[in-house]
């Protein structure tokens, strides 16, 4: 009468006294599978793709459960083509696989419905536990998993979001724990407690949270609190105000003569017999002599500007972008600064596979450009065949070279500049 009086009539077709109700998405999930599907997945990708979901926000814990423990019973077969991966279970059998009560067990089902991942058939007498007992008419009933077929592309995109969410959640922790170290010792310097704990106190709570934007609040803290710190060791000491006094409490002392001058043992101290070489003051430049020369490659200046890797060849945005397609997505203008490509060449790091301790080595040893450069050419080198199986050992490898004045990043930019010709074409 309510629904009279105010004008709108209600779908009695999707309320079925006595049985399932079907809601407008199971009904398009169900009409979904008389279509040819997508993708035909076998079961171990089908398994691999949903184990590497958990814990995502497409499906609850419980739904994962059930979807995996269906599919896990599945014959192997029923997923090639022509054949339809279906699985018949009783509510019973249900819950001792996945220990869930009969509530719990309907709500998820329910859901995993709702979501499209798998189409309930029931029988004719509209229950799905119990079979038609007619004579005439078979029909099968239980889950219809076909669904997920439909559902592979989606599952794909969204395994790859979690992976670089996971990527992400690591960088972050990982660029916390770098900076906990130095927070560490220059509190310790300065017998600064306060900031001691602060710092023990991110560390712990990076661990509680899996939300990226969290992580990025508490890394923005952790670098304010070094920040802070390094500025008050900069800063000149306070001069002590000394009284001034006598001379007449200064005790007066004599160098020692070379015949009494200091001597040295080649020999544990535990040991009676002492092998004792007298050195005089004369003689010390024996020591110096016997020290290791110092190379100029040792003290000299890497991250110095362009000079050291890039041999003065100017690297504009323009060309980076063209050379590396894959940073554009992280740029927020189409002519980014030098800042924001070097922010950019650190989150395409991070993508690429290069770990925040590799980044920031590169930086303090190359520079943060230089560095942000050799990202780019790794990426640009994968994205045209070259293959790359460790990242990060490779992104050390430019760095010592950087160290040690072999590196030439201006070689592989010019490299980059000429245009890739095809296979067999000269």
């Amino acid at each position: 009468m309510t629904h009279i009086l105010s004008g709108s009539v209600p779908d009695l077709s999707l309320y079925r006294p006595g049985r399932r109700r079907l809601t407008p998405a199971m009904l398009a999930a169900r009409d979904e599978l008389t279509t040819p599907p997508p993708a035909l997945p076998g079961k171990i990708d089908m398994l691999r793709l949903l184990r590497s979901l958990r814990g995502s926000a497409t499906l609850t814990r419980g739904g994962m459960t059930i979807l995996l423990a269906m599919v896990e019973k599945t014959r192997a077969q029923s997923w090639e083509a022509p054949e339809t991966p279906f699985i018949y279970a009783h509510n019973t059998t249900l819950m001792e696989w996945t220990g869930f009560s009969l509530t719990a067990l309907r709500r998820h089902i329910r859901d995993l419905a709702e979501a499209g991942m798998l189409v309930p058939q029931d029988g004719r007498n509209g229950q799905r536990g119990r079979r038609w007992q007619g004579g005439e008419d078979p029909c099968q009933v239980g889950f219809n998993l076909a669904s997920l077929r439909y559902r592979w592309p989606e599952l794909i995109a969204q395994a790859d979001e979690a992976r670089r969410r996971r990527e992400t959640i690591a960088f972050l922790r990982s660029a916390i724990a770098d900076l906990n170290e130095q927070v560490r010792d220059l509190a310790e310097r300065r017998d600064d407690l306060g900031s001691a704990h602060r710092a023990v106190s991110l560390m712990r709570r990076r661990l509680r949270t899996t939300c990226v934007g969290t992580l990025e609040a508490y890394h923005l803290e952790m670098a304010g609190l070094y920040a802070a710190l390094r500025d008050a060791s900069d800063r000149p000491p306070h001069p002590v105000d000394k009284p001034g006094g006598s001379g007449e409490w200064t005790p007066v002392s004599a160098p020692m003569p070379p015949q009494s001058g200091a001597h040295y043992t080649n020999t544990k101290n535990i040991q009676l017999s002492k092998k004792v070489v007298s050195v005089a003051a004369a003689g010390r430049n024996g020591i110096e002599d016997g020290r290791p020369t110092r190379t100029a490659a040792t003290h000299a200046r890497v991250g110095n500007g362009d000079r050291s890797a890039l041999r003065g060849f100017k690297a504009t945005s323009q060309f980076l972008l063209e050379a590396c397609p894959p940073l554009r997505s992280y740029c927020s203008s189409e002519r980014p600064s030098t800042d924001e490509l070097v922010n950019a060449a650190e989150l395409l790091s991070n993508r690429l596979g290069i770990s925040y301790h590799a980044w920031s080595q590169g930086c303090r040893v190359l520079g943060r450009f230089q560095a942000a450069i050799g990202a780019i050419v790794m990426t640009a080198r994968r994205d045209h065949g070259a293959t790359i199986r460790s990242p990060d050992a490779y992104f050390r490898s430019l760095v010592e070279r950087g160290l040690a004045g072999t590196l030439f990043l201006d070689r592989s930019l010019y490299a980059l500049r000429k245009p890739v010709q095809p296979a067999g074409v000269r």
